[in-house]
């Protein structure tokens, strides 16, 4: 290595590491390229979907793959385990009326969208058994409002005493008979009617009437979370086991790597979008966010920070070092 050379290398490395502020402006201007840049420019739809869909096939491929999952799952949660109080206690109080207004709106969802969630033999399974033991237990509630026969006086031997024991026995005999015999009568009558049940729950949540009530029970159910403990919430996590929930995380992406047109689809659905957008710049895009003013300062700062340490490592001395060599 020639004077020269080493002359030069030392000069750019302190003017790099002094107080001056040349990375600060080297990474401005790369920030700058960025949003001047047509998005077209800065994403390659195919080179994109290439990338994405090796790395979900070599996750696929990996021995370890469940575990890291399980490992990764189980390190969240666990930190979720020593959170305590309630939700609600967790939640800034400021955001609780916008997002009660939010969910409050009316919203009436599609006749066939409800039909197509709903209509399953799973939930005519739910709803016919609902009614059977509702019925049923209607009907002997109604069977213990009948007056019983008067018990028999005591020491009583008459023959007005015994037809009364007798009658209560008959009363008893033929109440059970009944109850026997009701619930078939119970079950046909709910098949009868199950299709019926199920027809105005679906127009009954589609309907334009039932709206503000669906509206009432989404603010309900935010409320009730809000107010549940969170304990008891983090105890949930304990009935889809960690390695669980890994198993079906790498099955699902198994059966995604195998998909012949996965790469294909990752490029049509990044086509679509820059077909939408491709042409504008980043900045362009961004207009009327608020986003570049809020976010550039903080993210040039960060780069820099990683910048300056880059550029004071013995790595990057080295690789100077054979970028001026002669």
């Amino acid at each position: 290595m020639t004077t020269t050379t080493t002359t030069t290398h030392e000069r750019i490395l302190a003017r790099l590491r002094g107080p001056d502020d040349h990375v600060e402006r080297l990474v401005a201007l790369g920030v700058e390229h960025m949003l001047e840049r047509p998005i077209a420019e800065l994403v390659d739809p195919a080179a994109l979907a290439r990338a994405l869909s090796e790395g979900l096939r070599a996750s696929a491929r990996s021995d370890e793959f469940e575990r890291w999952v399980a490992q990764r799952v189980e390190q969240a949660l666990g930190r979720a385990d020593q959170l305590q109080g309630t939700l609600g206690d967790k939640l800034p109080i400021t955001l609780l009326d916008p997002l009660q207004k939010a969910l409050a709106r009316p919203y009436r969802p599609d006749r066939d969208l409800v039909e197509a969630l709903l209509d399953h033999p799973s939930t005519r399974a739910i709803v016919r058994e609902v009614l059977q033991a509702n019925l049923l237990e209607f009907a002997k509630r109604m069977r213990s409002m009948v007056p019983e026969v008067a018990r028999p006086t005591p020491g009583g031997g008459g023959f007005a005493s015994k037809l009364a024991g007798m009658a209560k026995g008959v009363a008893a005999a033929v109440g059970s008979e009944l109850e026997k015999q009701l619930e078939p009568k119970v079950e046909g009558f709910v098949d009868d009617i199950l299709g019926v049940a199920v027809r105005m729950m679906i127009d009954r949540v589609s309907s334009d009437e039932f709206a503000p009530e669906f509206a009432k029970w989404r603010v309900d159910v935010l409320l009730a979370l809000l107010d549940h403990p969170l304990d008891r919430l983090i105890a949930e996590r304990h009935k889809y086991p960690s390695a669980d929930f890994a198993a079906d995380v790498a099955a699902i992406l198994r059966a995604l790597a195998s998909w012949r047109g996965l790469g294909e689809g990752i490029e049509s659905v990044v086509g679509e979008l820059l077909a939408e957008h491709g042409q504008q710049s980043a900045r362009e895009f961004l207009d009327g966010s608020g986003l570049e003013l809020a976010w550039r300062p903080t993210l040039e700062a960060a780069v820099v920070v990683q910048a300056r340490e880059w550029v004071g490592s013995e790595a990057f001395s080295n690789w100077l070092r054979v970028l001026v060599e002669d």
